[in-house]
């Protein structure tokens, strides 16, 4: 005879709320003939919403995107077109037309598009109205290069989609680079995060470029052997999320890892069960579930940003046409929305379980083909302050299942992307799972990262600069951005639950078995409307059998010469001078 427990709310799962469970036995009773057809129905409205909204997997994804950019490069073209339109530094009076790019070319909505005046008929008496004739009587915008409307406008230079992690890729090809000669280290994501070692006496220091996630008693595992940190941190703010040391009396003789100014860690929580305890590091795979048609975007209404807008206006141009205005900068905020619900079903994501987040993923579409197509990929590591990194050198990099078309004018090659269909494949974080927790750390977002073909503006992103080195013809500096937003439908409790009991019914889909422990761990689902004592949880407004999830991102275009904010911790922003976007 199996045993049987009655389990009460509270157990049902770390700090899950109490429900009443006795139930109020009245000695009383009333009787009432029931004629035929005749039912007496008692609804909870309360309880009814509840389980329609426990049971809907319908999520409409919505919400508002900030442009936080400053056009920072200045150049110059050949090119007629392009030159024609460059913001100049001066005011055009000595007849030098270099400066930045127009501002269109990074917009979310281009205000340049074609369009047609149409003579207005004036109609005196009804009696004399015979009907309209339409008479164009001119055109605003420039079909010279690309035409562009207000129809294909919200395409042109960026397309948003919607994703999800679907695999993962633990052989994801990266570079580390440090300045001077010192040669990058290349390794895979499944080798784990990259550390400068420094000698300091008695211990050797380990300095990682991104959060290393570990704490003091763990283990790190550099070249398959097993390290106590013995501290984490140093003098430094912050340092603690970035630097680890471990005595010397540790190292064997013999060990040469301590003589590479680089080397790769995983973390580690026990070193008697490296396999069970070892953390494993990989990169996801998104796939794409809408495509190009898939998301609307449009102005945010009663926005007013705290950024400045660019503009002047030129007395003349290189083209000699009078009172043109020229835009630098255009702080935008739009409105996104995903046309048709979501419906959670039918997916398995990278920990196979059904996904309990998709991801809004914003793609350069770089319609008039100024900068080079596909972009680059890469991640917080690959980014330096005062250096361009090796990982981007060549084609190697680039984002693969992105494609171009390339077309030309007057003589110039220009490459603009193409969209892309359901199911395409998508480069996204740098992850840790932590095998004991059940659940993933990001490492590093991917990082996208594109520049202008210098045959095209020149901004001298070939070489080097003042404060910047290392660019070549084959690795220029330029921008990068953060393409995938992660959007949160269903929370999972940060607490791992177990049981010994191996024929045990209505486990979720995450559990899973630990045969050295004799245990089955899984994370509960909380439930819609349920936010726990330390913020987990999602709450979001359910209406008409859907759940309305609003996102809203900032989206941070960068200079990837001038930014200064790129190095290990947090920089102070009190004495930098150089803070710039």
């Amino acid at each position: 005879m199996k045993k049987k427990r009655i389990i009460l709310p509270e157990k049902r799962y770390e700090k899950a709320p109490s429900e009443e469970m006795t139930l109020a036995v009245k000695l009383e009773g009333k009787r009432k003939q029931i004629t035929n057809d005749d039912r007496d129905v008692i609804l909870d409205l309360a309880k009814l919403f509840n389980d329609e909204r426990q049971d809907s997997i319908n999520y409409k994804i919505y919400g508002k995107i900030r442009m936080i950019f400053r056009n920072m490069y200045t150049g110059t073209t050949a090119y007629p077109h392009l030159y024609n339109r460059l913001y100049p530094v001066s005011d055009g009076s000595d007849g030098v037309f270099d400066g930045y790019l127009p501002y269109n070319e990074f917009a979310f909505l281009r205000n340049d598009g074609m369009s047609q005046r149409v003579q207005t008929p004036t109609v005196d008496y009804f009696d004399d109205f015979t009907g309209f004739t339409q008479t164009i009587t001119g055109t605003t915008g420039s079909t010279n290069h690309n035409t562009i409307t207000n129809v294909t406008a919200p395409q042109f230079n960026w397309n948003i989609y919607l994703s999800y992690a679907h695999d993962k890729d633990e052989e994801f090809p990266m570079k580390y680079t440090l300045s001077g000669s010192t040669p990058a280290l290349e390794f895979v994501s499944g080798d784990g995060i990259p550390f400068r070692i420094t000698d300091n006496g008695g211990h050797y220091k380990l300095t990682s470029p991104v959060e290393h996630g570990m704490n003091a008693s763990d283990y790190i595992i550099l070249e398959g052997r097993a390290y106590y940190i013995n501290s984490i941190g140093d003098e430094i703010y912050n340092s603690e999320k970035y630097v680890v040391s471990i005595l010397k009396s540790q190292v064997e003789s013999g060990v040469t890892t301590f003589n590479n100014d680089i080397v790769t860690g995983k973390r580690c929580l026990d070193n008697s069960n490296l396999e069970g305890t070892t953390s494993q590091y990989y990169v996801h795979k998104l796939k794409t579930l809408t495509d190009v048609d898939g998301c609307g975007i449009d102005k945010a209404g009663f926005e007013s940003t705290i950024w400045a807008d660019e503009r002047k206006l030129l007395f003349e141009n290189a083209a000699g046409d009078n009172q043109v205005i020229v835009e630098r900068n255009r702080m935008e905020s739009i409105i996104y929305d995903i046309k048709e619900p979501f419906v959670l079903s039918g997916l398995t994501n990278n920990l196979d379980y059904l996904p309990t987040d998709v991801y809004v993923s914003i793609i350069l579409r770089n319609g008039n083909g100024y900068f080079v197509y596909p972009p680059k990929v890469g991640y917080k590591f690959n980014f330096h302050n005062t250096w361009i990194d090796q990982h981007f050198d060549g084609t190697a990099s680039e984002e693969s299942n992105l494609s171009g078309t390339t077309f030309t004018h007057s003589g110039w090659t220009f490459t603009s992307g193409n969209t892309i269909p359901v199911g395409t494949e998508l480069t996204g974080a740098f992850i840790e799972y932590i095998p004991t927790e059940m659940k993933e750390r990001v490492v590093s977002e991917s990082i996208y990262k594109f520049y202008a073909d210098y045959h095209n503006f020149d901004y001298g992103q070939t070489g080097d600069t003042e404060t910047f080195t290392g660019a070549t013809a084959t690795n220029p500096f330029g921008y990068f951005y953060q393409p995938h937003y992660r959007v949160k439908l269903r929370e999972l409790s940060p607490y791992v639950e177990t049981s010994d009991v191996f024929d045990i019914e209505n486990l979720p889909q995450n559990a899973r078995y630990y045969g050295k422990e004799g245990l089955w761990k899984w994370r509960d689902k909380y439930a819609h409307g349920y936010i726990d004592d330390l913020g987990y949880g999602t709450d979001n407004p359910f209406i008409n059998n859907i759940h309305y999830v609003n996102t809203e991102i900032n989206f941070y275009l960068r200079n990837e010469e001038l930014y200064q904010h790129k190095t290990d911790g947090i920089d102070d922003f009190n004495n930098n001078p150089n803070i710039n976007c």
